[in-house]
């Protein structure tokens, strides 16, 4: 994430840290939940590859636009009804996983600084599935060839929020399958100050999505009970919706923890943040975005947040995600910068003619959904032809019946 300073440049600082991942230091798949022991090797008897992980370090001026246009945003629409059933539940798995069509290892935004984007593409896609039926992948190779011109110091890998892909989107007005031909993600080196490595008109548009609008919209969770802080995120993914998460470490020591977690750690396992005791360093402290897929609260001593990141996979997290610990403090504040945790989605509308082709769980092929709708029609129209007929043959039955007596 980074934010826009007056006169239209990026005062931005990239902090790239090398991990290494873990081969053989767990079990083969990510769901044994036994954690690093303190103190352990995570090099011993592996041969461990080089992973980057790439953070954003706002200057005070960005990171004051963005708390800005936070405070500005409409709040997100909690459904009353929705809020009784899930306040009346005895523990919930709920995951939204299931919207999305996406490949772990290729959900990598790598040293550009776009997480912001990749966060909030995934909510589209979601909403594509949830209110069209369309399960596809979206192209964020696409908007980075696109947005500020694909190169300097303004452009996608330089950071933002999630507003700035909202007017993109507003402005575009598609949204590109990233089967399209030269839409697949391209940039995962490249960084601030660069260029993308794909011309915009080399990306083709045809087929594509269009959207009427989309709206980024907060969700309250600052300054009120926890419990009332997570049933509104809770009731927003009851909805179908994704969920934006922005946070902010305050400092070096806070990352490299989390780079830890991240990159030594199974995937169940549970990362609960620390208290905003520390002072927010802007040379060292940063901020990264992800998408919030759903819950856990069955066990009520270890409830949790699922998270969808992008920076692609670990030997322990072959999914992309991590857990998120409920239990933590939402209205968290660091002397020097302010809240910590920024949770929101988006309100989007698409048009539904015109839809593009779209694999199909099952067919074998690529059918648009123009396709699709003909074929029902015909099966449909085959179906009351055949109704038809069995009428028809009764009916005769029946009079051969009448004649015969």
């Amino acid at each position: 994430m980074a934010g826009v300073n007056g006169g239209g440049f990026r005062n931005l600082y990239l902090f790239i840290f090398l991990i290494l991942s873990v081969p053989g230091a767990f079990a083969d798949h990510a769901y044994n939940c036994t954690p690093l022991p303190p103190g352990a090797d995570p090099d011993q008897s592996c041969n461990a590859s080089a992973q980057m992980y790439t953070i954003l370090r706002p200057s005070l001026d960005d990171a004051s636009q963005w708390i800005e246009m936070f405070r500005a945003a409409p709040h997100a629409y909690i459904n009353p009804n929705l809020h009784s059933q899930l306040g009346s539940s005895g523990g919930e798995h709920i995951t939204l996983l299931g919207h999305m069509n996406y490949t772990p290892s290729e959900r990598d935004q790598g040293t550009c600084g776009n997480c912001w984007a990749w966060a909030g593409t995934g909510i589209l896609e979601i909403a594509l599935h949830t209110q069209l039926g369309i399960k596809d992948r979206l192209s964020m190779q696409y908007v980075n060839s696109n947005y500020n011109g694909g190169s300097g110091s303004n452009w996608s890998c330089c950071g933002g929020w999630l507003e700035y892909l909202v007017g993109f989107y507003n402005a575009s007005k598609i949204l590109v399958p990233w089967s399209n031909e030269n839409a697949q993600w391209q940039d995962r080196f490249k960084s601030c100050g660069t260029q993308t490595n794909v011309s915009a008109r080399s990306i083709s548009t045809d087929p594509h999505y269009t959207l009427k609008s989309v709206q980024a919209v907060t969700i309250p969770t600052w300054e009120m009970d926890r419990e009332k802080a997570i049933a509104n995120i809770k009731n927003v993914l009851g909805q179908g919706k994704g969920v934006w998460f922005g946070f902010f470490l305050p400092n070096q020591t806070a990352w490299t923890e989390f780079f830890t977690f991240w990159g030594y750690q199974p995937e169940c396992f549970i990362w609960q943040p620390k208290e905003c005791t520390s002072p927010y360093d802007f040379n060292n402290g940063g901020g990264h975005a992800v998408l919030c897929v759903g819950y856990n609260d069955k066990d009520p001593d270890n409830r949790y947040w699922i998270m969808l990141n992008s920076w692609g996979t670990t030997k322990a997290r072959p999914d992309g995600l991590f857990m998120l610990s409920m239990d933590m403090n939402y209205s968290c504040n660091y002397t020097g910068l302010g809240y910590a945790y920024y949770w929101m989605t988006l309100d989007a509308q698409f048009e539904r003619a015109a839809l593009p082709e779209v694999a199909q769980e099952g067919s074998g092929g690529l059918r648009s959904a123009s396709q699709i709708r003909a074929e029902a029609e015909r099966k449909a129209q085959e179906a009351k032809e055949e109704l038809e007929e069995a009428r028809a043959d009764i009916d005769s039955k029946r009079e051969e019946r009448r004649a015969a007596k």
